[in-house]
């Protein structure tokens, strides 16, 4: 078999893995072939303008309804708002209900994804005060701190079910219930970005107000999600257009994107626990590989409240972006974070590590560039898992025997 010398200097052979193994399914999914028949189809088929009265929009509009309503159902809630994805539906929940309230607080976490801690810059424009609250080693938010931040003057609380980067499921009916004892004519928005379609969630019996979807990460398309409301939630738009989507979200609506979000949905919940159980396994399988190899290994986030597809690995002697390139060679793909975090030319801190997740559970800067995350699906077989840890632990060992902490290379 042929051999390339690549830039970096290590020898590479062509086509060394019979197909490239991908453990990055919390960044996206791949779409179902369903998925993209069903959308191909929609597209060529109900191009009308759902909005139209004619015969060209009669279609559409019925199929956006079907899509809207069985999503409805699948959280029990009131009302349903398509949006460009999870990011959007985010803003729109936690901007749209503090609009829709006098100026006071706005409740979030430092380990929060960008897409609500970025909402500070809009609320402060509205007169609103963000506090960032602190979270535990295990990057969720206290009860105690929770409680110790609320008051009357708290308008929206924003939560995260399940953590993206570090797999913790939040105490979430405890927060809830804290919230409502203690302010409650406060907005609850729950980001459901990681859990919808892996975990059990009804709206309406966790009491929360509305929760963010994003279709690419249960085997959907890009480029759509939606805000699930109850039937108390209050927001204010923040596009009016047109005044579709109930008058929440104005635009054109995407009839393709919200089939396919319908289609990858129902595949989603009709084998949920067996993925949950599956991706559960697989997790463990490499983790415990891992640590069998090099025992100082650890496995970030809570150890029994998370998710059962991600995997956050901290292993030290090895550098995430090196081992991740280097197994990225190898055919195996997995991230060393959120592919949403500080873009480069942006202003760091350099005592503190670029992650800003990694920054809030107490990491130093080298323990920070020490963590990989690898997430899993429905489809990861075995042996694929199998060999991935493998690969994984052979390039750790070889980066921790060449670092100068262990004295060189042997």
């Amino acid at each position: 078999m042929p051999w390339l010398w690549p830039a970096n200097g290590r020898f590479a052979m062509i086509e060394r893995m019979p197909r490239p193994i991908y453990l990055d399914n919390a960044a996206t999914t791949r779409p179902t072939e369903s998925v993209v028949e069903a959308m191909q189809k929609a597209q060529r088929d109900l191009f009308g303008n759902p909005s139209s009265k004619h015969l060209f929009g009669v279609s559409p509009k019925k199929h956006l309804d079907d899509a809207r309503e069985f999503l409805r159902g699948t959280l029990s809630a009131a009302e349903i708002v398509f949006t460009s994805g999870g990011s959007e539906a985010d803003y729109l929940g936690i901007l749209g209900s503090s609009m829709d309230r006098s100026p006071g607080r706005v409740l979030m976490a430092t380990s929060d994804h960008p897409a609500i801690l970025q909402t500070s810059t809009l609320l402060s424009r509205c007169r609103h005060h963000t506090s960032v609250l602190p979270v535990t080693r295990d990057g969720d938010i206290d009860p105690e701190t929770l409680f110790d931040a609320l008051g009357t003057d708290v308008r929206t609380v924003a939560l995260m079910h399940g953590h993206n980067e570090l797999g913790t499921l939040s105490q979430l009916e405890e927060l809830v219930t804290l919230v409502r004892r203690t302010a409650p004519e406060a907005h609850i928005h729950v980001d459901l970005v990681q859990t919808y379609g892996k975990l059990p969630f009804d709206l309406d019996k966790m009491d929360v107000d509305s929760v963010a979807v994003s279709a690419h990460k249960f085997h959907g398309p890009r480029g759509v999600g939606f805000l699930a409301l109850s039937s108390k939630a209050k927001i204010a738009p923040l596009q009016l257009a047109g005044g579709q989507e109930h008058g929440l979200r104005g635009g054109t609506e995407n009839v393709a994107g919200a089939i396919g979000t319908m289609l990858a949905a129902e595949a989603a919940f009709l084998h949920q626990a067996a993925n949950a159980h599956h991706t559960a396994a697989m997790c463990e399988l490499v983790e415990n590989a891992v640590l069998r190899a090099v025992p100082d290994a650890e496995r970030l986030g809570h150890p029994t409240r998370r998710l059962p597809h991600i995997l956050s690995l901290r292993i030290p002697g090895t550098t995430s972006e090196t081992l991740m390139l280097r197994c990225d060679e190898r055919g195996v793909s997995f991230s060393t974070g959120s592919a949403c975090h500080t873009k480069d030319g942006e202003r760091r801190d350099p005592k503190k590590p670029d992650n800003h997740v990694l920054a809030a559970i107490g990491l130093d800067r080298m323990a920070a560039r020490e963590v990989i995350r690898l997430s899993f699906c429905g489809t990861t077989s075995r042996e694929d898992a199998e060999l991935a840890a493998e690969i994984l632990i052979e390039e750790a060992l070889e980066l921790r025997a060449n670092s100068p902490a262990a004295g060189g290379r042997r």
